[in-house]
């Protein structure tokens, strides 16, 4: 049973790298990548205050979405080598990737929806620098990694874990946080800082 909770916690290590490295940093430098139309999205949801309406059509009519939905449909069927060996690490994969794009198609289409309940992905798009703040589903791996950088556009989230509870747990969890990863909140802190300051001067850091 321990093995879907670790499924699921792997599925946000995915989503941040694959985010980060193959829709960002792979298509910015190759543009004839079938994922260069990830940067469109940004563009788009950039203009329209976060909205995407692309996330309501078909993926056969909307070539953004056939990328986006193939993709994940391509890492699920990936992730079937381990279903002999660990069926519910495998199940807790195939939830991260479905719940991924629920998620992600949901707060395109309601912006409010993802000011609240995703505020880090929300900061993705609408902050100073659209590369920081790679998970979708759950802050986790921006705050293990550093790259979580909040903004006033949205509500933060009071703990790294975004996840509501009592106000004495939600407190040591921030202060066992911040002990275990020092670095990872000092570069937090700093980068958090320098996007609000750019966004004080009107600064975009180009995709």
């Amino acid at each position: 049973m321990i093995g879907f909770p670790v499924g699921i916690f792997v599925a946000n290590g995915m989503e941040w790298y694959f985010h980060k490295v193959w829709l960002h940093e792979f298509p910015s430098k190759n543009r004839n990548s079938p994922f260069f139309t990830h940067i469109a999205h940004h563009k788009r949801a950039r203009l329209n205050d976060f909205h995407d309406e692309g996330y309501a059509e078909s993926m056969f009519k909307n070539s953004e979405m056939y990328n986006e939905k193939s993709a994940l449909i391509g890492l699920a069927a990936a992730s079937t080598i381990f279903l002999p060996v660990a069926p519910f690490f495998t199940a807790g994969l195939y939830y991260g990737i479905w719940n991924y794009w629920k998620v992600h198609a949901k707060s395109h289409l309601d912006p409010e929806y993802a000011k609240k309940r995703i505020p880090w992905h929300y900061d993705h798009h609408m902050t100073s620098n659209q590369n920081a703040n790679w998970c979708v589903t759950k802050p986790w791996f921006d705050y293990i990694m550093g790259t979580r950088v909040m903004t006033n556009v949205s509500i933060t989230e009071t703990n790294p874990l975004a996840i509501n509870m009592p106000k004495w747990l939600e407190k040591r969890v921030n202060l066992v946080a911040r002990r275990l990863l020092p670095k990872a909140y000092a570069q937090i802190d700093a980068n958090t800082q320098f996007d609000q300051q750019n966004l004080r001067q009107g600064i975009e850091v180009a995709l």
